[in-house]
């Protein structure tokens, strides 16, 4: 069958992880996460994949991606017009109860304008998506969130979005028959195909690692609710084959003739090509325990990395009368923060990966010699590995920290993703004997940093952060300073908060 005239418009996305754009910089992992909206472009009939506009980001709400920081909410509503198609894929993290930022109510109607306990999800979407796209005159589609993968096969419960604050995909099914708008039911078409063979389903997914040889394709470490460039294919097509047997005019760009993604094809073109399976012992406390810092017994020291060609003598980390001093010596240019490679001194503590909890320390720079510059560096640090007393590793896991990148001018708030090291552009200024409150919080998902000086406070929220791609089971915080630093942390307190489900 003949397919139709190239559709002439643009077709905008917004939602979560799920649905986004993670191609700017993928997942140094076995196989990377992807957004099904980026795979859309492959059936439908396109003058050129760029009219699709993914803003979907990862971690939102539909409550939280109004006012995100991010500028694609304003852009939606400046760049939506005539004849264009708005794509909504929320679900999975409007059901953060415990965060009041993202979450919205599922059992609350459309027209429930209230706030009290959280804004109604059914009544966010329509006011501030729906409706403003018809007002530009484009045509909204609602979608229900994908499942997350259940090992016991059953999928119900949080699995398909059923919660105690109502059933997520069922809100989006009614509020498409109240207010007439195309509704893709991703949660029931993912949960027949899970349920119909679940030990295929896990190939969908990302994951972390392998099993054997690389030529095996045998996946571990897999993420339950993020899909690889494999499933995204798998779920953008039943999205267009949902969508060409609906009632919504977009379905006559459908491609006719496109083919269903195919295992042997796609899966192994989903696997990183490069990807290097890191060789890693994981920190084993009890066989360190020579190396206990605090009289807890909580808390070890290490120095490790890039840290010059002296061995670990210019670095130490010791309790002192109540608190740590950790160093770089300040008479030498030891160890450093940089682009390529890391080299530092710290006390740290293990924390299971599955763990919640709220950290925070008081640090004061007790001394910085000549060499400290912009590679200088302390704070608290959340990482995914630990490695005691080695120089002969280059420690590039993922990690956050609220702490200072540069002497005496630097960024507060910085991280390492993917080995790219990002700091924050936010000027700040730091010298001998002031202190600073360094705070790390961890919810499920989210992962917050603050920093406190005397005249600012600095803070960054981190989404979908992964901290458990080398060492799986542990994440790791550190007390740390580089690169001709001397600082002192006191008032340091661990709370933990509950365990995080992976969901």
């Amino acid at each position: 069958m003949k397919n139709s005239p190239k559709f002439q418009n643009r077709i905008f996305i917004v939602g979560d992880s799920t649905v986004c754009d993670y191609s700017a910089a993928l997942d140094r992992i076995y196989l990377p996460r992807y957004g099904y909206g980026t795979q859309l472009h492959r059936y439908l009939n396109l003058r050129s994949p760029s009219q699709i506009v993914n803003l979907a980001l990862s971690g939102r709400s539909s409550l939280d991606f109004l006012t995100d920081g991010s500028g694609n909410y304003a852009r939606l509503l400046s760049e939506l017009a005539e004849g264009d198609y708005l794509v909504i894929g929320f679900g999975h993290n409007d059901e953060k109860r415990e965060d009041a930022a993202r979450f919205t109510d599922a059992s609350k109607s459309y027209d429930d304008g209230s706030s009290e306990n959280g804004v109604s999800f059914a009544y966010n979407l329509n006011e501030n998506y729906i409706k403003p796209a018809r007002r530009s005159g484009a045509v909204p589609i609602l979608c229900t969130p994908i499942v997350r993968y259940d090992p016991s096969g059953e999928y119900v419960g949080s699995c398909v979005h059923k919660t105690p604050f109502g059933d997520y995909a069922e809100a989006i099914r009614l509020l498409g028959k109240a207010v007439g708008v195309t509704v893709i039911d991703l949660t029931e078409i993912t949960r027949k195909i899970y349920k119909a063979n679940n030990s295929e389903a896990v190939f969908f997914h990302s994951h972390s690692t392998y099993l054997g040889e690389k030529s095996e394709c045998v996946p571990a470490g897999m993420d339950g609710t993020h899909l690889n460039e494999y499933g995204a294919k798998r779920v953008a097509y039943e999205f267009c084959k949902a969508l060409s047997k609906s009632d919504c005019a977009l379905k006559s760009y459908v491609l006719k003739d496109a083919a269903a993604p195919d295992f042997s094809t796609d899966f192994k073109s989903a696997v990183r090509a490069d990807y290097f399976r890191p060789v890693y012992s994981p920190f084993d406390k009890n066989r360190a325990s020579e190396k206990s810092l605090s009289p807890d017994g909580r808390w070890f020291s290490t120095v490790m990395g890039d840290v010059g060609g002296d061995g670990f003598s210019p670095f130490g980390a010791e309790f002192d009368n109540g608190g740590f001093v950790v160093w770089s010596d300040p008479k030498q240019a030891k160890g450093k923060i940089s682009s390529s490679a890391d080299g530092f001194a710290a006390a740290f503590m293990q924390i299971p990966s599955d763990m919640n909890f709220r950290a925070r320390a008081r640090a004061e720079i007790l001394e910085a010699g000549g060499g400290a510059n912009l590679q200088s560096a302390f704070g608290l640090m959340l990482r995914d590995d630990i490695y005691l007393y080695r120089a002969d590793v280059a420690p590039i896991g993922n990690y956050i920290v609220s702490g200072a990148l540069g002497y005496p001018e630097g960024k507060a708030i910085f991280s390492r993703e993917s080995a790219e090291l990002k700091a924050e552009d936010n000027g700040a200024v730091f010298s001998v004997g002031e202190k600073f409150d360094l705070v790390i919080v961890r919810e499920g998902q989210k992962t917050e940093a603050v920093f406190k000086t005397a005249d600012a406070v600095f803070s960054r929220r981190f989404f979908d952060f992964k901290l458990d791609l080398i060492d799986s089971d542990y994440m790791y915080l550190c007390l740390f300073a580089t690169r001709s630093l001397k600082v002192k942390f006191t008032e340091t307190e661990v709370e933990f908060t509950g365990k995080f489900n992976g969901a």
